[in-house]
């Protein structure tokens, strides 16, 4: 399926000077044509425009926009120029950058180095409940002038350029924000687009930003997100104009819209789903309850009712098998076997099974389809699950008080580089790995080892050890990579629907310089 998912190591490996600007195609070059404003369907609906906290897919392409962190990911899935013009690393601990001067935000005020230094230290600030929180603890921010800024640790991180390339490490102005911004509902980033309006969860619109630091672009004069949690909804209102992109066509409309002659399909591999256990309450703060779920599920049934056959099992770490870190000793750790997933319910003292609530997001079909096959697999094992429908904004607010035994949640490994596995695990992981209520100390360790090891094939043996520890722990059942898919009307230009880590980051990624026939 060529989802690339950790197979670059990110740039900072390896790489003691880092230059560069950003090259982008001239209107000749594209013979693109200017204005227009695309309307975009979105699944998902976003409660919240803080950019410092994920909130999601559709999330990820509006914020995505309106804001810009210190570099970025190009098309390529490299790390290129945003708001630094060029940066250096002088040794395996540090990074300097140099912030372009023409670079302003949506305000009119200048990106400063102060600004940047601001917007690092509310990431790192507990209260803030940023995403990218673990990542960046311990780092020194200093700023010798107003267009520099020096960004070190104790120790080496290999991973951190790629972390400052994501949408969380968004650059926000210091005094707007002091001056008391209301960040879930206001934006003043130096993006693209700016906000004109929007309604929260339902609808945002999104202007032209004419003082965006790349020239020429954007193409479009706007964007109208519409925020369709109904799958044949969505599909229809592309059908019939009143759209002209959707996000995460439905698995079964991938082939019939693919055939239709209007459309373009673009499909991408990188998001997998799995179900994610509240391990502060009992019976699934035991890791043998979660293994036994896990023998119990069948993914093979899964991967054909939900997907359509855009999916593909996962039986042992969610590594695609063309990254340089996939261990295929771990293929097939978790095929389907009642026996085992009974014995280990026995083991853990629940020989007559036990009861079990799963929070299911209603408004996309794999999440109901994946959950009514993991009812009766569940079942056979002896365990009774009951289904609770809930809309995306509750099962994130549930899941962030620790409100649910069990959830099904599909997401994209957000870093391409093997620590993404801290991302989403790592103890301090705000918007992950706590609200789950999972630690765990020898994965801790072998986290902090794969950060500071710079020889990439001792940090393949690391890696190793934490996929064996993530799956000795089971915090998550492992389910199934999925194919995602845009679908577009033809007349939509300069689209490109990326793979591996970079699949969510799709939209924002191409919508600079999209246009419209």
């Amino acid at each position: 399926m060529g989802l690339q998912i950790w197979k670059r190591l990110g740039a900072a490996a390896g790489m003691s000077v880092l230059l560069g600007s950003i090259s982008v195609p001239t209107l000749a070059d594209e013979a693109v044509k200017r204005g227009g404003t695309l309307r975009y369907g979105t699944v998902s609906e976003v409660a919240s425009l803080d950019p410092h906290v994920a909130g999601g897919s559709a999330w990820r392409a509006l914020v995505g926009v309106l804001y810009s962190p210190l570099v970025t990911y190009d098309k390529n899935g490299d790390i290129v120029p945003a708001l630094a013009a060029n940066w250096e690393q002088p040794d395996p601990q540090t990074l300097v950058f140099h912030l372009r001067e023409d670079a302003r935000f949506q305000d009119g005020s200048p990106v400063t180095a102060d600004d940047v230094r601001f917007s690092l230290e509310r990431i790192v600030d507990p209260a803030t409940g940023a995403t990218l929180r673990a990542n960046l603890q311990g780092a020194r921010i200093e700023t010798p002038d107003a267009r520099t800024i020096r960004i070190s640790k104790d120790s080496p991180d290999v991973t951190l350029l790629s972390v400052l390339a994501l949408t969380e490490a968004a650059i926000v102005p210091k005094q707007w924000v002091q001056g008391g911004a209301n960040l879930k509902v206001e934006a003043n980033g130096a993006g693209p687009f700016r906000l004109a309006s929007y309604e929260p969860s339902v609808r945002a619109s999104l202007e032209r930003n004419p003082s965006y630091y790349v020239e020429d672009q954007p193409y479009l004069e706007g964007v109208d997100f519409r925020m369709i949690k109904s799958d044949d909804a969505r599909v229809n209102a592309l059908r019939s104009q009143s759209l002209d992109m959707i996000d995460f066509v439905p698995w079964k409309d991938i082939a019939s819209l693919s055939r239709n002659p209007a459309f373009e399909v673009d499909t991408a591999g990188g998001a997998f789903m799995s179900v994610w256990f509240n391990a502060t309450r009992k019976p699934f703060d035991d890791p043998r309850v979660r293994q036994a779920v896990s023998y119990a599920l069948d993914r093979d049934a899964v991967s054909k009712a939900a997907f359509f056959g855009h999916g593909t099992p996962i039986t042992g770490a969610p590594t695609a098998s063309d990254s340089q870190y996939f261990n295929p000793g771990f293929e097939g750790t978790y095929n389907r076997d009642l026996d085992k997933a009974r014995a280990l319910l026995a083991e853990a003292g629940y020989p007559d099974g036990l009861d079990m609530l799963l929070l299911v997001f209603q408004g996309l079909g794999i999440y109901t389809t994946t959950a009514q096959i993991l009812q009766a697999n569940l079942k056979e094992a002896g365990i009774n699950l009951t289904l609770e429908p809930v809309e995306w904004a509750t099962l994130v607010e549930r899941k962030n008080r620790g409100d649910y035994d069990a959830m099904i949640y599909g997401v994209s490994v957000k870093l391409p580089d093997p620590d993404a596995y801290a991302y989403y695990l790592g103890a301090d992981s705000s918007f992950w790995a706590k609200p789950i209520g999972y630690r765990d100390d020898q994965l801790e360790q072998l986290l902090a080892q794969g950060r500071a090891q710079t020889d990439p094939e001792q940090r393949k043996l690391i890696y190793r050890d934490v996929e064996q520890r993530v799956l000795e722990t089971s915090p998550w059942v492992f389910i199934n990579w999925r194919e995602q898919a845009q679908g577009y009307a033809r007349k939509v230009q300069g689209y490109q629907q990326l793979g591996g880590a970079l699949s969510e980051s799709s939209p924002a990624i191409s919508l600079p310089t999209i246009w419209i026939k």
